[in-house]
């Protein structure tokens, strides 16, 4: 068991009991209430087993502090990031693990406005937290938890605004939902309703374990698949704990790379984006479809947190990751499954096309993702050392070192949580991509 807390501008992640537990998340609660000082955050939870006992603590620290609490619940996080966006909050806390399988859950903390902290911020509050200073209140100026309830309508009168609401229910799809026991479940009938979608939904339990890892993607798509294939859905689709994450199925009952989510996103959303932002480990499926939309890709680090932030300095109006993730700011400032979902599904409706005929037009590349395990003391000197080696090819080192071939490219970077270095290389063929994992063994030993 890896007792390690793991700590990034993101939020605070880790194995519960051991390193996340009720003492560890008071600290950084306590932390985030004395960096605010005043006002009321904002709270909401995914559906693991330990997210309510977390939640209690995160309450504690804050009303100690002297700040209010909205308590939302188990709600999906783009919903209280959309919620953020439209009502005055002093910040955000939210518990959840995401796509991170039990026994992991996670703290993670929102500005006023729903998107993660900046790199200064979560500096100043983890200074707090090394001081241990922490502000406490008055026994007569304590704060309060109120229970709030989140407004699904206006939720859904908002994604009307986006997407072509009359094509999407003239259609009738028939899909097939896997939330993974998430937050999104309680929510799947009355999504559906709105979009009059017919709706087979599996796994949308919220007081049972996991029925597999909670990341969607084709390794935990086989029961989807078999679903979509028996009751001859038009599509099916997964999503993570927290509803940040979307994967797909076709009307075949064939497991897609979560990589297409947000190429999809990109060319269903092309009248509202001119200027979308990604990251230097996207597979190049994105870019063609930018293209494909008339939109300009800017690539940024790794992390929700650099593209949000990235879409704000530069004024993108969307933005989103391989991990089947996408934001369109005008919506909220985080990744959100069922606005994606929504996006393709109006694709599918405006092509009148199946997903399967509609990713036959995409390119294929091959890509090949490698963990490559790092003693610390040698991980710097490893990259500085790739980093000199690949100057003469003009590498982008925004992120570790990214290259760009002809018929291929590589990125390296360091692991935020853990002692590794992260390397992807994606080409036109597998040729390509043995090639230059067979190069770059050799630069770094192995």
């Amino acid at each position: 068991m890896n007792e390690r807390v793991r700590i990034t501008v993101s939020g605070i992640r880790g194995h519960v009991p051991d390193a996340l537990n009720a003492d560890t998340v008071s600290g950084f609660a306590s932390s985030f209430a004395t960096f605010l000082e005043k006002g009321t955050i904002a709270f909401c939870r995914d559906s693991r087993a330990s997210s309510p006992m977390l939640s209690m603590a995160a309450f504690s620290a804050a009303t100690a502090a002297g700040l209010n609490g909205a308590d939302f619940g188990c709600l999906p996080t783009p919903f209280l990031q959309f919620q953020m966006k439209r009502e005055s909050f002093s910040g955000g806390i939210v518990l959840t693990g995401g796509h991170n399988p039990d026994p992991w859950n996670a703290v993670l903390l929102l500005s006023e406005r729903g998107n993660y902290l900046e790199m200064t911020e979560g500096m100043e509050i983890f200074n707090i937290h090394e001081a241990s200073i922490f502000k406490k209140a008055a026994w007569n100026e304590l704060g309060a938890v109120e229970r709030k309830d989140f407004p699904f309508d206006e939720y859904c009168r908002r994604l009307a605004e986006v997407v072509r609401l009359k094509a999407i229910r003239e259609r009738r799809f028939k899909v097939v939902a896997d939330p993974c026991g998430g937050a999104v479940a309680p929510y799947l009938q009355e999504f559906a309703d709105f979009l009059n979608l017919d709706l087979t939904a599996i796994n949308d339990r919220i007081d049972r374990p996991f029925p597999h890892p909670p990341e969607p993607n084709q390794a935990n798509a086989s029961q989807t698949e078999a679903v979509v294939r028996a009751v001859g859905a038009d599509l099916g689709f997964l999503t993570n704990s927290d509803g940040s994450r979307l994967s797909l199925v076709d009307e075949k009952g064939r497991g897609q790379n979560e990589e297409i989510t947000l190429p999809l996103c990109l060319l269903a959303g092309r009248r509202h984006i001119k200027k979308a932002v990604t990251t230097l480990s996207t597979s190049s499926l994105t870019g063609w479809a930018a293209g494909q939309a008339g939109i300009s890709l800017l690539q940024t680090k790794v992390g929700q947190s650099a593209v949000i932030a990235a879409m704000s300095g530069e004024g993108a109006e969307a933005g989103g990751e391989g991990s089947g993730s996408f934001a369109l700011a005008e919506f909220s400032l985080g990744y959100d499954a069922f606005l994606s979902l929504a996006l393709i599904l109006d694709k599918l409706a405006a092509d009148r096309q199946p997903l399967s005929t509609v990713l036959s037009d995409f390119p294929r590349f091959v890509r090949r993702k490698i963990n490559l395990e790092v003693p610390p003391e040698k991980l710097y000197r490893l990259m500085d050392m790739l980093e000199d080696e690949y100057r003469k090819e003009n590498p982008d080192c925004t992120d570790g070192v990214r290259v760009n071939r002809k018929d291929a490219w590589f990125h390296i970077r360091p692991s935020m949580t853990e002692f590794m270095l992260r390397i992807i290389i994606e080409g036109k063929s597998k040729a390509h991509v043995s090639r230059i994992e067979d190069e770059l063994n050799e630069r770094m030993g192995q």
